[in-house]
């Protein structure tokens, strides 16, 4: 993120009815989101919308392809 933009950040993160969950870390990321959608498409779609939050710098995408719970 750029600068102190967490709180704002997280804020518009929480308009996106995709969004559905988020994680603060430490690390390389500050902040992951959980995005849920009901096709590749729409997840194409809420991943665009979600880039143009302003104070979003940068955003890498993984795909969970299997849970394991324990």
């Amino acid at each position: 993120m750029e600068g102190e933009r967490s709180g704002a950040v997280l804020r518009a993160l929480r308009g996106f009815p995709e969004v559905e969950a988020v994680h603060m870390t430490n690390g390389r990321w500050d902040m992951i989101a959980e995005l849920n959608t009901d096709s590749l498409a729409g997840f194409s779609r809420a991943l665009d919308a979600v880039r143009l939050v302003e104070g979003i710098s940068a955003a890498e995408t993984s795909l969970l392809l299997a849970t394991h719970r324990m």
